[in-house]
């Protein structure tokens, strides 16, 4: 089933006794599980982590709004709940970006050794608070990811563009999409010998809100290094875009009243072809690409110019990428 898990659907999960939860159906998302804290609740925006390198974002909420607020400082403390006596394994700093996005990211970047049950103590501190809040969270790390991971050969799907459809409002459900952002598939695209920024979006649907600012973050990008790297946007929904999500909810509503598990092709329903081919439960997902058509690294939820250039720009001159403060 499509899934949404980020930032502005966990708000909606908030429960009166302070707890967010995932849907039931979604055993391997991550479940949150708040604690004595404050007015501070932390909340995850990622839809999983798997054994190897992530990208771990956190949100926000104070009063049941997300924060943006660059000045607070967030530490995680991570557990291997499976130990008799689970002890802290490692630790890591987050950094914040959250620049034109809705919602601030507080984004860590950890290799999580082992799969299984894992604990993550979140100690937050705001300016003026005198003392940092503290929450813990739980979430399982699955061995291997079902979305296409860091290390493996990108799934040479074919994405729709200025040649197949020339009118740029059938290629994206954005105000002003940009035909730069069409003007190479995919598939061929991983045949050019250039890497590639792939983007998978929906302005106009996004359940996140991230996609818009994404999608826009992207463009801008494209206009600094467009001759030396394919960007691609791929939109979440086929074209008439308002059909295909209503096709979609209907059929997933289909089967939840007839209290049953959908189809694959229920499940697909509406989607785009690259999205299917790829995978992907949630969106918005940025993947780099190296020239020989390897994913280099991957981006789940709202992204921000700081965080992704430095990648860029080891990506373009054939350097390792490394996302992270270490760029």
């Amino acid at each position: 089933m499509f899934r949404y898990i980020p930032v502005l659907l966990l708000l909606a999960l908030l429960t009166g006794c302070g707890q967010v939860a995932a849907p039931a159906t979604q055993s391997s998302a991550p479940t949150t599980t708040v604690g004595p804290s404050g007015d501070v609740t932390p909340v995850f925006a990622f839809s999983e982590i798997v054994v190897g390198q992530n990208r771990m974002a956190i949100g926000l909420l104070r009063g049941g709004t997300p924060l943006n607020d660059p000045s607070a400082k967030v530490h995680l403390r991570f557990f291997n709940l499976d130990e008799t006596n689970p002890q802290v394994k490692f630790e890591a700093d987050t950094t914040y970006y959250g620049v034109g996005l809705p919602a601030g990211f507080y984004v860590a970047y950890p290799t999580i050794p082992t799969p299984g049950n894992w604990g993550i103590e979140v100690q937050t501190q705001l300016a003026g608070q005198a003392a940092a809040s503290s929450n813990r969270l739980r979430l399982n790390v699955l061995a291997t990811s079902p979305t296409p991971n860091i290390g493996e050969q990108a799934i040479a799907a074919k994405t729709v563009t200025v040649k197949d459809v020339p009118d740029p409002t059938q290629l994206s459900s954005g105000t002003s999409p940009d035909p730069a952002m069409y003007q190479i598939s995919l598939d061929q695209a991983l045949k050019s010998g250039k890497p590639t920024a792939l983007l998978f979006a929906t302005p106009a649907f996004c359940k996140t809100a991230m996609c818009g600012p994404s999608l826009q973050v992207m463009q801008g990008l494209q206009k600094t290094y467009g001759d030396k790297l394919n960007f691609i946007h791929s939109e979440v929904y086929k074209y008439p875009f308002s059909e295909s999500v209503q096709l979609q909810t209907e059929t997933l509503n289909r089967a939840t009243k007839e209290n049953r598990q959908p189809t694959p092709d229920e499940q697909h329903a509406g989607l785009s072809d690259a999205m299917v081919a790829w995978r992907l439960q949630s969106e918005p997902w940025l993947f780099l690409i190296d020239a020989k058509g390897i994913i280099v690294a991957r981006f789940e939820g709202g992204i921000t110019k700081e965080e992704i250039e430095p990648a860029l720009k080891r990506l373009i001159a054939g350097q390792t990428v490394v996302v992270g403060p270490a760029n």
